[in-house]
């Protein structure tokens, strides 16, 4: 996995702070990006880690179909 840049990283934190809040499990920003990325890779979709639109597998990259985010 390379690095991926995060425009809106704050709403990431904001949501594991509410999780974490309401006894959820806290997830890392690592786990996150990974998540997205093994479902995109295997299932050829996911949702965004940063505006949960869809994600779809493009030549090799999970491309967000609202910010354009992409994770390879």
């Amino acid at each position: 996995m390379t690095t991926a840049l995060l425009e809106s990283p704050l709403h990431l934190f904001a949501q594991a702070r509410m999780g974490a809040a309401a006894g959820g499990p806290r997830m890392t920003l690592e786990e996150r990006l990974e998540g997205a990325w093994r479902s995109v890779n295997s299932a050829g979709r996911a949702e965004c880690p940063v505006c949960h639109a869809d994600m779809h597998l493009d030549n090799g990259l999970g491309r967000c179909n609202g910010c354009g985010t992409a994770l390879s």
